[in-house]
């Protein structure tokens, strides 16, 4: 009798452990969506000293607002794959910082960020998993109470960018007449080429479309058994400098008029994008063939997200029925 129930417990734990190890197969499909900020890293604003690389030099005035949605399958109960659309705005501009060179360079931009990528999550600590066991003789989420998941993500994508600045012509002072000044308000920068990109041939014209490589953290908290909401933060390292429109030096403003010679108001905006320092350190910190940029660190940025996710409902499996009369 004793051997018989010991075999039934063990036989019946061994059901249990079954049935909850494969639950998250239930779980694999869920999609969400997310709002929140952008921060852009690279020539721009930044912190109030000489510019460096990373999170250190981050200038929390110029973030800017996001959203993200996206869909996740996972492949093992610890591993998801995602695919995810992301919109965001990034910024920067030399007025927000007390570093003397940068502000007196007094270069600004915005561009939005449009960005298409697929993602692979590994869930590194997850209290629906531990406390799957106790679930089916409980009913508690976890053995803390409540669900709870962290994950890490890395992936693979492409982003679509175009920088723009604002002109205004009272602060103009270049070569062309104020008659055939263009009116104040934004303009796009790539096209006017404004470290002469194209016209000499050891700087390219710059595409719009980029890779990104994202990879970040991610926290979420179940509110309910389909419902679960969390932080997410997704730094995205990319292959270009050219975000903010700024590189490399400064040019002689005289090439504009070679480059658009035939569109006077090109001229005036290139000219002063190109070159709008307030001049208080003299005129040869910006004079050309001095730096306007750092042409050996390309720009990046991050996603600062408030996750929220949603299971898909399973389809049920349905058999048909005989009546027997």
């Amino acid at each position: 009798m004793r051997k018989s129930g010991l075999t039934l417990l063990i036989f019946f734990l061994m059901i249990c452990a079954t049935a909850s190890g494969q639950r998250w197969k239930r779980d694999r499909e869920h999609i969400f969506f997310s709002m929140g900020a952008t921060a852009f890293l690279g020539d721009l604003g930044g912190a109030n000293n000489i510019g460096k690389n990373g999170p250190q030099d981050l200038d929390l005035s110029a973030m800017r607002p996001s959203l993200m949605a996206g869909f996740r399958y996972k492949l093992l109960q610890d591993v998801a794959i995602r695919g995810t659309l992301a919109f965001g705005y990034v910024s920067g501009n030399d007025k927000n910082t007390q570093e003397i060179f940068r502000n007196n360079r007094n270069i600004h931009f915005r561009s939005t960020i449009t960005e298409l990528s697929v993602q692979g999550e590994y869930y590194f600590f997850s209290t629906q998993r531990e406390g799957a066991r106790y679930r089916r003789l409980t009913r508690s989420r976890s053995n803390f109470g409540f669900s709870f998941n962290s994950y890490v993500f890395l992936g693979v994508g492409g982003f679509y960018y175009n920088p723009e600045a604002y002109f205004e012509s009272a602060n103009y002072n270049g070569s062309v007449p104020a008659d055939q000044l263009p009116a104040d308000g934004w303009y796009k920068l790539r096209e006017l080429k404004t470290e002469g990109q194209g016209y000499f041939t050891t700087r390219k014209e710059y595409s719009p479309f980029q890779l990104t490589f994202p990879a970040g953290i991610g926290f979420s908290f179940g509110i309910t058994d389909n419902l679960w909401i969390g932080l997410e933060v997704g730094y995205r390292t990319t292959f270009t400098d050219y975000i903010d429109d700024v590189s490399t030096t400064y040019v002689d403003p005289a090439v504009f008029s070679i480059i658009h010679s035939s569109n006077p108001q090109n001229i005036a905006l290139a000219e002063y994008f190109a070159n709008p320092t307030i001049n208080t350190l003299g005129s040869n910190v910006t004079a050309p063939s001095q730096q306007r940029g750092d042409p050996n660190n390309t720009d990046s940025f991050v996603f600062s997200m408030i996750t929220m996710h949603f299971k898909m409902p399973q389809a049920r499996r349905t058999y048909g029925t005989r009546r027997f009369r």
